[in-house]
């Protein structure tokens, strides 16, 4: 058992190895940056808790691309192992899910090639959009196996910062809400650290809620 998890281990490091790789290979070095990448890299220049057209955690990591000197080779990085991780959380979901090594090839090969390789190419919010929605789904599949309440915090947290990333992760809840009414697991709702689960989320949240209350909400 121990050789096959860390054979499994070593297959997970070559398929993100081989991520980064295509990345950084996908387009010829005669092409410049796209011009949502200036915005983005741009608001790093101006932190602040949130701004016109997106939330503020891109220009975070714009902030980090300036202090690592400002190189496409980190302007693409951080896209790129988003990408990476999306497959490390397919991964370990699928083990969760008690996926034989098949299913972990298969989950691996269906990120790999797909058409996420052209967001990940892009230093916008979409690869982190999509990373965050796959780890908060891996939460929900963690919490059903388990039912452990530490995921219901985990997911909280995870909302947050997809909050502060994308506000569309609003539409992941919309969407999830009615699935979980439908299904025995309903029960969740009187579970009273579903409700504990939503302090850090709000305290984390909280200072664009008030960044888009001083602007008039400009989301809006």
């Amino acid at each position: 058992m121990k050789l096959n998890f860390q054979s499994n281990s070593l297959l997970l490091l070559l398929f993100v190895l081989l991520k980064f790789c295509l990345q950084y290979h996908l387009v010829t070095s005669e092409y410049g940056l796209h011009r949502d990448e200036f915005l983005h890299l741009d608001q790093g220049q101006h932190l602040d808790w949130g701004y016109v057209s997106v939330p503020p955690l891109t220009a975070w990591f714009s902030y980090i691309v300036y202090q690592l000197g400002n190189s496409v080779f980190w302007v693409k990085f951080f896209p790129a192992l988003f990408g990476a991780l999306t497959m490390v959380v397919v991964w370990k979901t699928i083990e969760v899910l008690k996926g034989n090594r098949f299913a972990l090839i298969l989950g691996a090969v269906s990120i790999l090639f797909s058409v996420i390789l052209r967001m990940n190419i892009l230093f916008q919010p979409n690869s982190l959009d999509i990373l965050l929605w796959t780890f908060f789904y891996y939460t929900i599949v963690q919490y059903i196996q388990t039912e452990k309440n530490k995921w219901l915090y985990v997911a909280g947290v995870v909302f947050a910062f997809g909050f502060l990333n994308k506000y569309n992760i609003v539409f992941l809840i919309l969407g999830l809400l009615p699935a979980i009414l439908l299904t025995s697991h309903r029960k969740v709702f009187t579970n009273k650290h579903l409700y504990l689960a939503l302090l850090p989320a709000i305290l984390i949240v909280l200072p664009n809620l008030l960044w888009q209350f001083q602007h008039g909400f400009p989301v809006i």
